[in-house]
Order: structure tokens, then sequence, then C-alpha cells
């Protein structure tokens, strides 16, 4: 028996709301957990080691987030699964485009430093 059989259309609508806006939000933080802001990502772009860093750490929090993702997809089952795919895509999506945006203008009006930095 589907694990949704039972459960009104309205029902099932919110709870892929929900579904969508959780895979979302988990991905915002294994970005945050694993990155640092994209503005720093901007204010350290000409540095090529950290532009390499910032690389490999946004490939974890993909992988990461993707992974719990499609364990999430198949707990929930069936078209509810679905929405923890397609908000955890759009949101892995989004992110990669902001972070690789982020450290091409700092590569662009070579960044490698803190602004203020004395001495």
């Amino acid at each position: 028996m589907p694990a949704t059989e039972g459960i009104a259309i309205d029902d099932r609508r919110a709870m892929a709301a929900l579904l969508f806006l959780t895979a979302s939000m988990q991905t915002m933080d294994a970005f945050s957990a694993l990155n640092s802001s994209p503005w720093t990502a901007e204010s350290f772009g000409a540095d090529d080691r950290r532009a390499k860093a910032l690389r490999e750490y946004i490939a974890h929090a993909v992988g990461y987030s993707t992974l719990y993702s499609i364990l999430s997809a198949v707990i929930a089952g069936g078209k509810l699964g679905l929405w923890i795919i397609t908000g955890t895509v759009a949101t892995n999506v989004y992110l990669v485009w902001l972070y690789s945006r982020a450290s091409a203008r700092g590569r662009d009006a070579g960044s490698a430093s803190w602004a203020n930095q004395g001495g």
C-alpha cells in the first residue's frame, strides 16, 4: 500500500510542499556548513589555492545533499519523493551557479585577500 493512500489531495500537496522546502533548506544547510559565503568566495577568487578548495567543498556539499535527498526520496516514495529530489536539484543548481559566479568575479577583480588587511 503506498504511503500516501488514504491521504486527502490537499494533505498530499501540503506534504509535497513541505518536502520540497525541507530538501531545499537541507541543501542550503549543507552549503553553509561546508563553505563560506559567496561574498567570501568573491573576496578571495583570485587566490588559486582558495578557489580550488572552494570547488572541492562545493562538490562535497552537492554530494552530501544529493545523497540525503535520494535516501529521503526512497523513504517518502512515489511522487512525494520526486519533490525532495526537485528541491535539492533546484537549490544545488542555484548555489553552484552563485558560488561559481562569485569566484569568477573575485578572479576578474584580482581579489586575493581582505581589502582592509593591515601591514
